[in-house]
């Protein structure tokens, strides 16, 4: 082969990478998008709440405050973690453009996934890593299943992450070349670095600090700088590029303890009681449940084995020129892994931070077989599989997971919102100091920590803070010792009644004593998914049920029940009132016949998906076949002015006689509308005309 022909096949190599790196940023892309309109948050659901209720607060309050809101410990309210600027964004995102929250989170979180490639892409250049090989490196990240599921969480990962990549290359950059822009962008992301989230910066100083150490051992003397004066000049941009992101990260350290202070319940947050947690207790480091538990977060999240072994087998045998920078990137992804053991082990999204070097060790594998003498046709086909095995392991796992639709919260959640008023602050106990209760309710918390529950001093002072409060109810673990004497304490000084008035699964609810006869007496909502009324307590309900209703004069909390329908039905008619129910791990939408749901569509091309699933009860062999359901129709019609209907769609969903049908049901139709009009998607009775145990319910609907 002569070296034209070599360099033509080198060239066409090359293509093949740019294209296939660009399917996988298609792939990506797409694949963060899945399960985007939900508002649940799937994946270290306690610390995404965390996040979340902080910035509905600041949004709420208009609050941009350093002391920003995480009302979770009574008062005061603030409980500062991190600088509030991956909070701010969300929320200015919001109000600019008027995502929801949760929407905008997730889009702020992604464009800093986004942003952080051109920082590694850069980096790798200072490996010697041509450029077009770099995009293999990206590929890699963007098939990792953690980069797809974390890259669009209600979370401050990939701010931290792009702030910190970016750091580390100006920081490099500034010291090698004296760069004076450089050395402000090393200033501006090491400050935003250590801000956002100080582990991820730590993580990231350790190879600038490496870097550091090695520039600084091989100074030697030029024609025109002495050893020594170079020594002192490189030492002077090293401090310049890191004093003052050292200096503000130890500012908001400080600031943030003493706001922490202030709050009687929140002082296991002060940076001194979360040494021991955050850098390891005694034989963490050597435990071996922690590191099953780090294996766990790299098999599960990181790297499917076998591709693992494929990479690491290629890098050992073609790779002897990579061994070191591998070296490197591993040193680095397990080092931080002592450092912090008990945060990466119990926490998976703690990898977002360094999952990334991990990647880029394992792709020195597959870039050692692209220089390899091996068969090309055969290194696209190795290539190509370790792609394929990285996004069959997010298929298997994590995308099952972020493709539920969800309103979010649970049974208990959707009651409290109905329960109590925005106003209203509630008192947790029995679910540590978790933020998804409060969160998914939108009120304020006290939250009993575990443990506490049984330290009457404590508890005591804690209920304390409240005073001057409205507490709209309280949250209790059923027959469990420790809990009479927080309810009796309840009952005197925040006025909450000592008689339950629900149960949901293995906790109660108390409400305020002043307001719960009205509040019972005037509910228009009481089917939440899992709750049961406890007797005497029954709400005098007027349900939405049998009746027309605007969806627009509805308070918020009573359209959640219809959260996973895009758009939202404009009115509905439901014979025994709307409500959710969770069936296969996945939250539905109840449609007994009859349900009727009118949606205002424009003029135009129109694309319907949704999803009917029968109760698996409804019907049951061990019952009689006259109790058992006779099936349900589902019809989607065009409703005239008139009022009358035009038919576009009708089936018959039948799981006695159609076996099939006992799974979830996929109906899709395309229609066109030559004018605007309601179209309504009708739930009725089956072949018998007989409602019995017709237990119909709906996944996502979806107009296009």
């Amino acid at each position: 082969m002569t070296l034209d022909q070599i360099a033509a096949r080198g060239r066409r190599f090359d293509r093949v990478v740019v294209v296939a790196f660009v399917l996988l940023g298609l792939f990506h892309l797409w694949c963060a998008t899945v399960g985007w309109q939900s508002n649940n948050l799937p994946g270290g659901e306690f610390r995404q709440a965390q996040t979340a209720i902080s910035a509905y607060f600041i949004q709420q309050e208009d609050n941009f405050s350093l002391a920003y809101p995480t009302p979770v410990l009574g008062k005061p309210w603030s409980i500062p973690m991190e600088f509030p600027l991956y909070q701010w964004t969300v929320v200015a995102l919001s109000n600019r453009t008027g995502l929801d929250l949760t929407q905008a989170g997730r889009a702020v979180s992604l464009a800093c996934f986004y942003l952080t490639l051109p920082g590694i892409f850069f980096l790798l250049g200072h490996l010697n890593i041509p450029r077009i090989r770099r995009l293999v490196v990206l590929g890699m990240i963007l098939t990792c299943p953690l980069y797809i599921f974390y890259a669009r969480a209600f979370l401050i990962e990939t701010m931290a992450l792009m702030f910190s990549v970016w750091f580390l290359l100006a920081f490099i950059d500034a010291v090698e070349a004296g760069g004076r822009w450089w050395l402000l962008l090393a200033n501006l992301m090491g400050i935003g670095a250590g801000l956002v989230k100080v582990t991820t910066f730590m993580l990231y100083l350790l190879p600038a600090g490496t870097w550091g150490l090695w520039i600084l051992y091989h100074s030697r003397s030029t024609e025109h700088v002495p050893g020594w004066k170079k020594f002192l000049l490189l030492v002077r941009w090293i401090a310049l590029a890191t004093v003052l992101p050292f200096a503000v990260t130890l500012w908001w350290m400080h600031f943030a303890d003493a706001t922490k202070a202030l709050n009687p319940n929140a002082e296991f947050l002060l940076s001194a009681s979360l040494n021991g947690f955050n850098f390891g207790f005694a034989g963490a480091r050597l435990s071996g449940e922690i590191w099953h538990a780090l294996w766990a977060v790299l098999r599960l999240n990181l790297v499917w084995p076998p591709v693992l072994a494929v990479c690491l087998v290629a890098l050992a045998v073609f790779g002897r020129r990579w061994w070191g920078r591998a070296a490197i990137c591993l040193g680095v992804y397990l080092g931080v892994q002592l450092l912090f053991p008990q945060l990466y082990a119990w926490h998976d999204y703690y990898s977002v931070a360094s999952g990334v070097l991990l990647m880029a060790a394992l792709s020195f594998g597959l870039l050692a077989l692209m220089e390899s003498r091996l068969p090309r046709t055969l290194v696209l086909l190795v290539i190509t599989a370790v792609f394929a095995g990285q996004i069959w392991l997010y298929w298997s796992e994590l995308y099952q997971t972020q493709r539920q639709v969800s309103p979010g919260g649970s049974g208990l959640t959707e009651a409290l919102t109905y329960l109590t008023q925005p106003d209203e602050a509630i008192v947790v106990a029995g679910d540590d100091w978790s933020s998804i209760r409060p969160y998914y309710t939108r009120r304020r918390a006290l939250m009993i920590r575990n443990g506490k529950e049984y330290d009457e001093p404590y508890f005591t002072a804690a209920i304390g803070t409240l005073k001057g409060e409205h507490v709209g109810a309280l949250i209790l673990p059923h027959e469990k010792p420790g809990f009479p004497g927080l309810l009796d304490l309840a009952a005197r000084e925040l006025g909450i009644d000592p008689r339950p008035v629900l149960q949901w699964r293995d906790v109660r609810v108390y409400l305020n004593a002043e307001k719960r006869t009205r509040i019972l007496n005037n509910l228009r909502q009481t089917n939440f998914h899992d709750v049961k009324w406890m007797p005497g307590s029954e709400p005098k309900v007027a349900r939405m049920a049998d009746e027309w209703i605007e969806l627009a004069h509805l308070r918020r909390e009573q359209r959640a029940s219809f959260a996973m329908m895009e758009p939202r039905p404009v009115r509905f008619y439901s014979q025994f009132g709307p409500g959710l129910g969770s069936r296969l791990g996945r939250t539905w939408f109840n449609s007994h016949p009859v349900t009727r749901l009118r949606f205002a569509l424009a003029a135009g091309a129109h694309h319907l998906s949704a999803e009917l699933l029968m109760d698996a009860n409804s019907y049951d062999s061990n019952i009689p076949a006259m109790e058992q359901t006779d099936g349900v129709n589902f019809d989607v019609n065009v409703i005239r002015p008139d009022g009358t209907a035009q038919q576009l769609f009708t089936r018959l969903i039948d799981p006695i006689n159609l076996p099939a049908d006992r799974n979830p049901v996929t109906i899709t139709l395309d229609f066109t509308l030559e004018q605007a009009a309601a179209v309504e998607l009708f739930v009725g009775v089956g072949a018998n005309g007989r409602n019995t145990r017709d237990w119909a319910l709906l996944g996502p609907i979806k107009f296009d």
